[in-house]
This record gives C-alpha cells, structure tokens and sequence, in this order.
C-alpha cells in the first residue's frame, strides 16, 4: 500500500512540475516573438487560476475581450504601439470599464486624475473620460508611448503604467538601481508585483486556452441608441418613463458620474438599449421644457465673462450662440470649485481655457534645459502645460527628448522665478513636483 502511495504522489508531483515547466516554456516561445516574459511561482498560480475557469469565466472574459479589444488595438496601432499591451486593461480589471479603485484610479487600464490631466482626459463633477473605451485607449496609448521612452523595457512600462513611475524609480534604487525586472520586483510590495503576474497570467491564457480545453463564450454587447439632451435629466426618470434598469442605465453610460444625465453648455449624449427608447426625443423635450419654464434661464452668451457662478443658478441653459460657418458647435470647457458645500462653475470658450485667459502682456518665455531621466510628460508638468503645447512649442514631433536640449515654455510672469528655478532642481524634486499637481 504504502510503495503505491508513494508512486501516485511522486506521479502528481511530477505532473505539477511537468504543468510549470510547460506555462514557462510556452511564454518564453512568445517572448522570441517579442512578446514581453517573465515567469515565477505567482505567475503559475495566475495561470493555474484561469484554467480552472470556475463558472465559465474565463471563457466568459476572453469573449467578452475579443469582441472588446478592436477599440484598444486601434489606439495602439494609431500610436504604434504593439497589440499585446491589449492585455493591460484586462489583467488589471477584468475590463471593468466602471472600475474605481482604492489609490483613486479609475477605469477598466486603469488610470489616475493626474495622468487623465496629463493626456487631456476629461474628469469632472459630471463625467470621467477614464472610462469611456475609445477615449481612454488613446490616452492609455500615448501614456504607454511616454514610459517606453523612458524605460525601454515593456516590463518596466507595464507596472509604471498601474503603480506609477514613482514608485517604479523607488524599486530600482532598492534593487541597487538595476533595470532589469526580476531584480526590481524581489523589493516590491507584493500589490505592486501584481500587474506584471498578471498580465502574464492574461497573456498566457489568451494565446494556449484551446490547448487546456477552453473555449471563448459568444459575447454580444447590446445594441444601443445614442440620444442627446439639452437639459439635465435625472436617470430614476428616464429609467420609470422607458422601464430600463438603474444597474442598466449605469452599465450603458460608465462616463456618467452620479445618477442624472448633465448638462452645462452643451449638449450630452446618453446611451440608451437599442429600439426601447424611440420615444426618447419627445420625451426628452417636454422634459426640458418644464425644466426651462422653472428655472432662470442664462443666456450662454454671457458666460464666458462672468467668472464662478453657483452651479444651482444654472439648472437651465438658453445657448444662443451661433454656430460656425462649417456647422460645427461651439465647444466650451467647465470648471468646478466647491466652497463651503456650494459647487460653483466657471464655463470657459474651449479655445482658450482658465490658463489662457492670462492676458499674453503677462505672459514670457522661459528656458530650460533638459536633464538625463526628464521624461517630457514631466517637463511639460512642472511648467503647467500640457504635452501637446510643450511640443508645438519646441517643434517635437515625438515625446522624446534628450538631454542638453534647450527648450522654452511659455508661462505666467508671476512666477517667473519659479520656473527659472526649475533648471537647479534634481530629478527627484521635478518628479515630487509633477506627482503633486
């Protein structure tokens, strides 16, 4: 008894080193296609989890992630990005467009306030660019574009992208400032060792599923209407008037913050279950009409100059403006600020914004020049402009800059010094100072 019980562990033994040595051997086969490797004990007991696909759901999420990812891989093609970073947003949430997170990322990649500021992402009181698919992909894109620069390692570029290139730089200095993975993730916190675990655990699944019998569920999305609103519309409303869920409303519409369509200026778009809600329009603009015939109407002519305003004094908005020549629409840009448990607004033309309206007699150019590790995302922080000003600025037509390159910002007079100042700082300081706004 006790020799056949030896035999059948030492043949289950062998079959899990077997299992292990099989999920190592077929990323590394990947990895000579350029593909991104890195094996361990976690990233084993990652694939070990997919494979079981308790309840179908890793057949479940690779269907709903093939007829997903065409929104992502064109993002990365337009940056020229490799396809396999469309295993990012799934690794780190599932593809949980709606995801918000402890550290304040939200999203299904997902992203921080900072970086959605950084890549021109819109986050306010009333929506969250970081969950919508097609925007966030080609922020998600040109953030990954950035860390490659800087690192030039996609192991590097995968957990800067989730953790932050703060806490990155902080690992390599523990590891003896090595830039090779394995070294830098022996002195990570095991919550920042997870992205890369993962993404191998994705990666792995996605390419040898059929191989462990797995096959992808059929996802079909459902189909939507898209309706726009002049007024803001309270969704138990549309949700009572056409018999669509609260959880469904929420589903179709992740951008949305709070449970109530917005409105400030200009009109916004509502996503709605496809052929239930024709009536929608009708409905839409009676609605508005009782809104308007109850509360004052402030003509959008006047907004640009009226500096904050309490948002409650603008629950109905009469846009007058004429549209251009070529039909488009005048686009303006809001701003919240909540004092004293009182949201006041300040609506800006989006051809200028807070930052332009500086009068340019108190506006300069000022002088820098570029250090080893400035990355130009950075650089373009610390001088509060975005990427795209600081590279029409300087005539760049990629995000890379080298060091000993001089270029100028243009910046408030005020506090000129400031930024004169910026030349001394070291990389750390420029860091702390960018990771702060």
């Amino acid at each position: 008894m006790r020799p056949l019980l030896l035999f059948c562990l030492s043949l289950f033994g062998w079959q899990a080193v077997n299992a292990a040595d099989i999920y190592e051997t077929r990323l590394r086969e990947l990895s000579k296609k350029g593909l991104p490797f890195f094996y361990n004990d976690q990233v084993k007991a990652e694939i070990d989890y997919w494979i079981l696909n308790e309840e179908a759901y890793t057949s479940f999420l690779l269907g709903k992630s093939e007829s997903t990812l065409p929104y992502v891989d064109e993002a990365l093609d337009a940056a020229g990005l490799p396809r396999f970073l469309r295993f990012v947003p799934i690794a780190n949430t599932n593809l949980a467009y709606d995801f918000s997170g402890k550290d304040g990322a939200s999203g299904a990649w997902p992203m921080s306030f900072a970086i959605a500021k950084r890549y021109n992402l819109r986050v306010n009181s009333y929506t969250d660019e970081r969950r919508s698919r097609e925007k966030a992909a080609r922020a998600a894109a040109a953030y990954f574009a950035d860390l490659y620069d800087i690192y030039r390692d996609w192991n590097l570029a995968i957990t800067a992208f989730r953790i932050g290139p703060v806490e990155l730089n902080k690992a390599i200095r523990l590891a003896g400032n090595k830039l090779q993975y394995d070294s830098i993730h022996l002195v990570l916190p095991e919550e920042f060792q997870a992205p890369l675990v993962r993404f191998m655990g994705v990666l792995y699944i996605w390419n040898f599923h059929s191989l462990h019998n797995i096959e992808l569920k059929p996802y079909t999305p459902e189909a939507t209407d898209t309706f726009w609103s002049a007024c803001a519309m309270p969704f138990p409303a549309i949700a009572k008037r056409f018999g669509v869920p609260m959880e469904d409303l929420r589903f179709f519409n992740p951008v949305l913050r709070g449970e109530y369509l917005p409105y400030v200026v200009e009109p916004t778009a509502i996503y709605l279950p496809a052929g239930r809600c024709n009536a929608f329009p009708a409905f839409r603009d009676s609605f508005c009409t009782a809104q308007r015939k109850a509360a004052p109407v402030v003509s959008a002519r006047a907004l640009p100059d009226t500096g904050w305003q309490n948002r409650d004094s603008l629950a109905a908005i009469d846009i007058d403006i004429p549209a251009p020549a070529e039909g488009g629409r005048v686009l303006y840009d809001t701003f919240t600020r909540v004092v004293d448990s009182v949201t006041y607004i300040r609506i800006v033309p989006r051809a200028t914004n807070i930052a332009s309206t500086t009068p340019a007699a108190q506006k300069t150019w000022v002088y820098y020049t570029v250090k080893k590790g400035d990355a130009l995302y950075t650089v373009a922080d610390i001088f509060d402009c975005t990427v795209a000003n600081a590279k029409r600025w300087n005539g760049l037509s990629s995000n890379y800059i080298a060091p000993g390159r001089k270029m100028k910002f243009y910046v408030n007079t005020g506090k000129l010094s400031y930024y004169k100042n910026m030349n001394a700082l070291s990389l750390t300081q420029k860091r702390n100072i960018a990771a702060k706004d």
